[in-house]
């Protein structure tokens, strides 16, 4: 009879999927070098990209808090909601779930592999398009102002040339796609707890984007451009990956081998 320990403890889990691979180790530098690179870029001089476009007005003036310091506050919220999705798929799936509760290094491994070359890719797109299309930062048309005086932080540098399109956003999104597809892919808590755990990586995501227009940091647009880029990634880069299955060497069925003494030394014995 089974006791209650071990009807509760859950399988060890299994790495089914292909290990990465030298090419994903190449891609994976090439996007942190570009994420790299296009942060210590400043942007184009000429702006791509100016004003409000679509809905982003109408967004901006119904989101945005009024006075400077509840927008830092808020800012400082999406930085904390930013941390949380870029640690939450190292942290508590790859580490803590996969290795400490599943009992599976390897495939701790290969998920935190998997998240550094999502994350990497996405932060690369995001880092050359947001250097290329330089566009102003709706907080922008408000420096000189006696609330935000040019000589502020957020206005004396070209930081508030970095607005489209959203990196707390795109990492965000990215995060939570990483998230969903790890626990469904490899169930690693089971029904309902991996769509429970995808539900709230969303959530914390969408919040995340949120703050980023009520701080007056972005427009609506750069939000959900990186909201759409960080699914896309962050869902397209891992399904590589779990689109191929590990093949190990199928062993000879039924087949033992033996050393055996010849009369020059040893020899192999096959019995089927």
């Amino acid at each position: 009879m089974p006791t209650l320990a071990s009807t509760n403890t859950p399988p060890p889990l299994v790495w089914k999927w292909k290990r990465f691979s030298t090419v994903n180790y190449l891609v994976t530098g090439a996007g942190a070098g570009l994420t790299l690179a296009a942060a210590i870029i400043n942007p184009r001089a000429q702006h791509s990209l100016s004003g409000g476009v679509w809905f982003d007005e109408s967004v901006r003036n119904a989101l945005r808090v009024d006075t400077l310091p509840n927008r830092y506050i808020f800012r400082d919220a999406s930085d904390v909601g930013l941390s949380l999705m870029v640690s939450w798929p190292f942290v508590a799936d790859a580490l803590t779930t996969a290795w400490w509760y599943r009992g599976s290094r390897e495939a701790a491994q290969e998920m935190a592999l998997i998240d550094l070359e999502t994350l990497a890719v996405s932060g690369a797109i995001q880092g050359v398009t947001n250097v290329l299309v330089s566009r102003e930062r709706p907080y922008g048309r408000d420096c000189g102002s006696d609330e935000l005086p040019s000589g502020s932080i957020d206005c004396a540098n070209a930081v508030h040339y970095r607005s489209f399109f959203s990196g707390h956003s795109a990492f965000s999104f990215t995060g939570a796609a990483l998230i969903c597809i790890h626990h469904f892919k490899n169930e690693l808590l089971g029904a309902p707890w991996d769509a429970l755990s995808c539900a709230g990586g969303y959530a914390v995501a969408t919040t995340t984007a949120t703050f980023r227009v009520v701080s007056d940091v972005h427009y609506a647009s750069d939000i959900l451009t990186g909201a759409l880029l960080g699914t896309l990634v962050g869902y397209g880069v891992p399904l590589l990956h779990y689109a191929r299955r590990d093949t190990p060497a199928t062993p000879l069925a039924g087949m033992q081998l033996h050393l055996v003494p010849t009369p020059g030394g040893l020899g192999v014995l096959g019995i089927f």
